[in-house]
């Protein structure tokens, strides 16, 4: 941990190559810096300027040593000089360094080899730890440190920002763009993150060690992955830690054994990508459930019918209810609910209009969670804008029941009321899917596995 935390909460940084241009990939780092408002302290090497974008500036690294500077860690974004300025790095015993250029595009696979030796010796001379090169970044939502090269999006970043760190979902891609530009920007409903990486070529410290650092690190409560390989060492890293934390992964390469392997060790696969996001929100907010049988509410029994037939696929089944509880959804709920209480089908409201639908959710809420057999609750909401569902009422429910996961299904719901269910949802920690029944209850599948899994019961 010693060796990784400068890389994420640098006491101070200096940046070789920023651009006064803060729109191109050199002067945008320095730009998400300043916006997610980090607090250590930033020196600028640029041969041109005085200052860019309001941070002083010397001309050359020797003069910002020969000031007295001696940075935590260095970000180098440019190749001139390269091998000199990482050489003069090391003897200042500056030794945590993120190389964020790209020698690829400019230089034949031969004289890659040599620089990549050179590097190499220097690393080895100095005892220097260091990242990429052709990385696009990091971001830290504990410390608000970035090195991204593509913008962060501080409007979502600072919001979280409190006196006690922020714990969450940690994502690691090897593809660049996607660790920085899709998923964690824009999901339904916004999760708390830990850690965004991308750490490019590692040409020191591997992949495999960022993955330990993760499941080492406190605030990283699951751990998401975007793979277009799967090296041994991760497999090694798994069997260290394995069960420790969920680990969601996504991967886009060629059937391997060593994929297969992955997954034996307890990594769960997704179908696709954005489900990395979708369901790290029901791990990160659905307690564990301590069996395979569920309550489903439902509008209709075509709503409710879609959600049992993936639930037999997930070898997920409805709960048996003790008689007191089945006969009191029977006279309080009435309708064409289920002869054994559940699941509850409210189909026909008596209003299209009011809060008689709301009234019904509550109390089979209520009635289902308190049954022992009931271990989780699905929740199929299918509404007109006219219907007056206060879904705070599950506020109450959740500290009623804190050991039974709720997961809720919008079913075309219109515009207006999806925007309502979602933001509330997302303040009490509800999952939220929106027209994605079998996604949802493929969710709790991997919920019911993982914790099987880590509990010695599977």
């Amino acid at each position: 941990m010693d060796e990784i935390n400068p890389f994420f909460d640098p006491k101070s940084v200096v940046i070789i190559g920023a651009s006064r241009n803060e729109y191109t990939f050199n002067g945008i780092l320095l730009k998400n810096l300043l916006e997610v408002q980090y607090k250590g302290k930033i020196y600028i090497v640029h041969p041109y300027t005085d200052i860019v974008m309001g941070i002083p500036c010397v001309n050359n690294l020797e003069k910002l040593f020969n000031n007295g500077a001696k940075p935590e860690l260095a970000i180098i974004l440019t190749q001139k000089n390269f091998l000199q300025t990482l050489e003069l790095l090391g003897k200042k015993g500056v030794k945590y360094i993120l190389i964020e250029t790209d020698f690829s595009q400019k230089i034949s696979k031969d004289k890659q080899i040599i620089l990549d030796n050179s590097i190499k010796k220097i690393i080895s001379e100095y005892d220097l730890k260091i990242l990429g090169p052709s990385m696009i970044g990091l971001i830290d939502f504990q410390h608000f440190f970035t090195s991204s090269i593509i913008p962060t999006r501080s409007h979502i970043i600072l919001p979280n920002r409190k006196d006690k760190p922020q714990s969450g979902a940690s994502f690691m891609a090897q593809r660049g763009g996607l660790t920085g530009a899709c998923g964690w920007w824009a999901p339904d409903q916004k999760i708390p993150f830990a850690k965004i990486i991308h750490i490019g070529n590692a040409i020191d410290i591997p992949e495999a060690e960022m993955l330990e650092y993760l499941f080492e690190d406190p605030h990283t409560q699951i751990i998401l992955l975007y793979l277009k390989e799967i090296p041994e060492e991760f497999n090694a890293v798994l069997a260290k830690y394995k069960n420790k934390k969920p680990i969601l992964y996504k991967y886009v390469g060629k059937p391997s054994k060593s994929e297969q392997k992955f997954r034996e060790l307890g990594a769960i696969s997704v179908e696709n990508y954005i489900e990395l996001f979708e369901f790290a929100k029901v791990f990160l907010w659905a307690p564990p459930p301590l069996s395979n049988a569920v309550g489903i509410i439902g509008p209709s029994s075509g709503a409710i019918s879609l959600i049992i037939s993936e639930m037999r696929k997930q070898k997920i089944h409805l709960a048996n209810l003790n008689e007191e509880n089945r006969i009191s959804i029977l006279e309080d709920i009435g309708g064409s609910t289920c002869e054994l209480g559940n699941p509850v089908d409210y189909w026909p409201p008596k209003e299209f209009i009011g809060t008689q639908v709301c009234r019904v959710y509550h109390k089979a809420s209520n009635t289902l969670l308190k049954d022992p057999q009931v271990s989780a609750l699905f929740l199929a909401l299918e509404f007109f804008t006219e219907i007056e569902f206060n879904f705070s009422i599950f506020e109450t429910i959740k500290e009623k029941y804190p050991n039974k996961p709720i997961i809720c299904v919008l079913i075309q719901a219109e515009r207006e009321g999806a925007a309502r269910i979602l933001e509330i949802g997302t303040k009490l920690q509800i999952p939220v899917f929106i027209d994605e029944i079998e996604r949802a209850v493929r969710s709790l599948k991997f919920l019911l596995d993982f914790y099987e899994i880590k509990n010695g019961k599977k």
